[in-house]
């Protein structure tokens, strides 16, 4: 059984979205900025503090090879995993990819007030002209994925079923839904 990986903007759903779905599929699930958090036994704004942009790359990248290693998977990744081509390639030849995307007015409203622990924010004197400049920085580096799935204004549930029904997964009991969205 692939691993199923949830890719996409911070604030498009990736967090809330792989825990259910996971629960959901009777799959284990792991979220990569919270493993590199444990591992390192310090959180990611520290991280960032202590070696820069460049070595949190180097540590998601460390994970992501060992998570992709297991079968069967619901992992959520960071934000930033598309920036290194590696990764991407990585994570095609483990498992399936889920592009979760938001409108970028949803994403500025789900991520005010979140600076403090988002390090591509934390420094930012306007934190939405940042986020608007990542967006444009990284638009396209997310289309490659197998699925893509809007969250703005849906439920968690709302979206877990797109994914479910899209993909036919198999659900833990053996049930499926068969509503639609």
């Amino acid at each position: 059984m692939s691993n199923l990986y949830l890719i996409g903007f911070m604030g498009s759903g990736k967090s809330s979205v792989g825990r259910r779905l996971a629960e959901r599929l009777g799959r284990p699930f792991v979220d990569t900025d919270e493993e590199i958090a444990r591992r390192e036994g310090m959180d990611i704004p520290s991280l960032f503090a202590k070696g820069g942009e460049l070595y949190f790359r180097d540590l998601e990248q460390a994970v992501l090879l060992d998570l992709a290693g297991r079968s069967g998977w619901v992992i959520a990744t960071g934000g930033g995993i598309v920036l290194r081509v590696r990764n991407t390639e990585i994570m095609r030849n483990s498992g399936t990819t889920i592009f979760l995307f938001a409108r970028e007015e949803v994403l500025l409203r789900r991520l005010t007030g979140s600076e403090a622990s988002r390090p591509l924010l934390g420094s930012a004197v306007d934190a939405a002209e940042r986020i608007r400049q990542l967006l444009k920085e990284r638009r396209g580096m997310y289309e490659w994925a197998d699925l893509v799935v809007d969250t703005s204004d849906r439920t968690v549930d709302q979206v877990v079923d797109e994914i479910i029904r899209r993909l036919e997964l198999p659900e833990a009991g053996g049930r499926n839904p068969e509503k639609t969205i």
